[in-house]
């Protein structure tokens, strides 16, 4: 789309301008994706988003099912990320923040045209950083308060619904 088209797409909220988001990033916890998470994964790919999720765990393993599937996912993990190099003076969740801006700057996006959903606390500082924010209860009290909307628990479809909120941020 051009940066014309994108433009006329844009939403007043609260009296500014938000740009149609074009970045998606999300963080995970210890358990796989849910066939219904990687159904609203698919969603977020067709709508054209280019997506990141944030993971502590071994990356290997969420890199192999999002490739099963389909999903044209780019893995941030903690351990291969900026908080991993030499003298990085990043905390965890800064790193987060770090991360998806390169990510960003790496697809010609900027952070305001970023949405995350934050999962878990680590996800709360990247979540702040960006245009738009969601969050699960699980993120803590921080990420609820800044998010727009914030959503139940992944055991409870919230990360399906959190993506489908993304989604109708797009279209």
């Amino acid at each position: 789309m051009s940066k014309a088209k994108e433009r006329a797409f844009e939403v007043v909220r609260g009296g500014r301008f938000l740009p149609t988001p074009s970045v998606l990033a999300f963080g995970m916890d210890e358990d796989p994706l849910s066939d219904r998470e990687l159904g609203a994964l698919r969603w977020v790919r067709d709508a054209g988003y280019a997506i990141a999720v944030f993971t502590h765990e071994p990356a290997e393993p969420l890199r192999a099912q999002l490739a099963e599937h389909g999903i044209p996912a780019t893995v941030l993990a903690d351990d291969e990320g900026p908080a991993s190099e030499p003298d990085a003076p990043f905390t965890e969740a800064a790193a987060r923040a770090e991360a998806l801006a390169r990510f960003c700057a790496q697809r010609g996006a900027t952070l305001e045209q970023a949405v995350v959903i934050a999962v878990t606390p680590r996800d709360c500082e990247a979540m702040m950083s960006a245009g738009r924010a969601l969050a699960l209860y699980g993120a803590g009290i921080d990420a609820s308060v800044a998010a727009e909307q914030t959503f139940f628990d992944r055991a409870m479809s919230g990360l399906v619904h959190a993506l489908n909120a993304a989604v109708a941020m797009r279209v």
